[in-house]
């Protein structure tokens, strides 16, 4: 590598010789994921989200942008969710980026189109609803992404595709990729969401692409009912909603995934979280109410 840092990250120095080891012993990215499912109980997000609604029409807030709300505030106090392994060397991203794909409509010939949203650490949940609704907007009005005129040309030219991805990854191994072609790769990203739901499906266990730097993919399941436990121990019947995350262990041990699994899942049960500023989080414990629950 020619240059240590990165166009949209620096390189993590100071690691500990296990940490430092790791990307040397896991070589890819497929083959170091690991997997959490969970239901997470939103019958109060979706309280929280009709009184939004009723008094903010303008903002079209939605579950799938209370999921991201929550994904930057964890990524915000949980940092090194924005590491990714890059030639054996653990790097961290300048900014929270998350990427996601939108359809125009949902019928099998519309074309898929590729959003990508970057987010300031101290975004609140009105924030990152108005850039989502930005995003999902100029898809559905046809306006292209960044990275997809590139694409046009490279695939519609004989063999430019090949000869344009080798410069490109030769250029990215030696930190000398555009900051450009970088910015408008969605899978040069902090984290990639799936939103599944909307179609009706479960949350998947999805792979980690190789291609790119997420070390974090987040599939967004359907919305079902359960039966759970009530405050007089009788059984209630509670929307949940299915998510599975998939990440690059190399980026941090299972400790700290686990706080920040905790962290994501009471900013869902807790929306109005997200209306206050970020607090720095105690790294050596559990956020209070989610040591030891055994709810999904």
């Amino acid at each position: 590598m020619i240059f240590v840092d990165r166009p949209d990250a620096r390189r993590v120095r100071g690691l500990h010789f296990f940490r430092a080891l790791i990307p040397y012993v896991m070589g890819t990215r497929a083959g170091s994921a690991v997997w959490l499912a969970r239901e997470v109980d939103v019958e109060p997000a979706l309280a929280w989200l009709k009184e939004r609604k009723a008094a903010e029409p303008g903002v079209e807030w939605s579950l799938f942008s209370l999921v991201l709300a929550a994904g930057v505030r964890t990524f915000a106090q949980k940092e090194r969710l924005n590491d990714y392994v890059h030639r054996r060397a653990l790097y961290r991203r300048d900014r929270i980026v998350f990427s996601f794909i939108v359809k125009p409509n949902l019928s099998e010939a519309s074309a898929e189109t590729a959003a990508k949203v970057s987010f300031e650490a101290g975004d609140d949940a009105r924030a990152v609803a108005r850039k989502v609704q930005e995003a999902v907007a100029a898809a559905r009005a046809g306006r292209p992404g960044l990275a997809e005129p590139v694409m046009d040309v490279l695939h519609r030219v004989p063999g430019l595709k090949s000869l344009g991805i080798g410069v490109y990854r030769a250029l990215d191994a030696l930190n000398l990729a555009p900051a450009e072609l970088l910015r408008a790769d969605p899978l040069q990203a902090s984290a990639v969401f799936a939103n599944l739901g909307s179609i009706g499906l479960e949350a998947p266990v999805h792979h980690l692409y190789e291609w790119g730097s997420a070390s974090v993919f987040v599939s967004v399941g359907r919305i079902a009912p359960r039966w759970v436990p009530g405050p007089d121990g009788k059984p209630v019947r509670r929307r949940h909603l299915g998510l599975t995350v998939s990440v690059d262990e190399r980026i941090a041990d299972g400790v700290y995934f686990a706080h920040a699994a905790a962290l994501f899942q009471r900013l869902l049960r807790r929306p109005e979280l997200l209306d206050r500023p970020p607090e720095p989080v105690d790294e050596g414990s559990v956020p209070e109410g989610d040591a030891g629950d055994p709810s999904p």
